[in-house]
């Protein structure tokens, strides 16, 4: 019996460290960034991450969903502008005109694309990563805090933006949402949700999870 529990503490133990190596290798493409951040949709970078592999490290491989705090203090799970990243190769359609200067139907793919756009130091007991996603119709931009072991606590979405010409071209016309970066580490994020405008100030609290410490919203949803 004793043996029996020897070696099912060896195998929590390396399950362990073989996924705090996977995280410290993860991070390591994430180059630090000076705060303040104003212009969010001009980060981006020239490496890129493999889609499953990054959500095998934050998403599939936590034991709990990440969290934030509302205004009342009251921890929540994050639902909104949350979700697996683009793994697959997407396909769509365009007409285009062939040699005969005919309009004829051509298969094009796109490739989404995963960037890592910086560390950025909100506190030096935890781990924050900016992540920047190109997909199918939208580009993204995740602001994820960690333990140093790698434990997904809290994620905020920085940007979300919309393309009219979708995998065609990669210039965003249309912005859901958009955040700034003070110097002493705060997140000035607002929403426009088809008129209902909600702006927040979110601080990274000790424990690591992002909390909202100023609410306020303006209008009224057109839709």
């Amino acid at each position: 019996m004793k043996n029996l529990i020897f070696l099912f503490l060896m195998i929590v133990q390396f399950s362990a460290c073989y996924s705090q190596e996977k995280f410290e290798e993860f991070t390591s493409s994430f180059k630090p960034l000076d705060l303040p951040l104003v212009n969010i949709l001009d980060l981006t970078s020239r490496d890129t991450l493999n889609g499953k592999l990054t959500n095998d490290i934050i998403i599939r491989n936590q034991k709990e969903k990440p969290q934030y705090v509302d205004l009342s203090r009251n921890f929540k799970t994050i639902k909104q502008y949350y979700g697996l990243y683009p793994e697959d190769v997407d396909d769509y359609l365009k007409d285009i005109k062939n040699q005969n200067n005919e309009w004829e139907e051509k298969r094009f793919f796109f490739y989404p694309k995963i960037l890592p756009i910086g560390d950025v130091n909100l506190n030096e007991d935890y781990v924050s990563l900016i992540i920047k996603v190109i997909a199918y119709e939208t580009t993204f931009y995740d602001l994820w805090n960690f333990t140093r072991e790698g434990k997904a606590l809290s994620v905020v979405c920085l940007f979300w933006g919309m393309r009219d010409a979708g995998p065609k071209d990669e210039k965003v016309t249309f912005t859901i949402v958009d955040s700034k970066i003070t110097k002493e580490g705060l997140i000035k994020w607002h929403e426009n949700a088809d008129g209902l405008e909600t702006f927040r100030t979110y601080k990274l609290n000790e424990d690591g999870y992002f909390q909202i410490i100023e609410e306020e919203q303006k209008g009224e949803m057109e839709f």
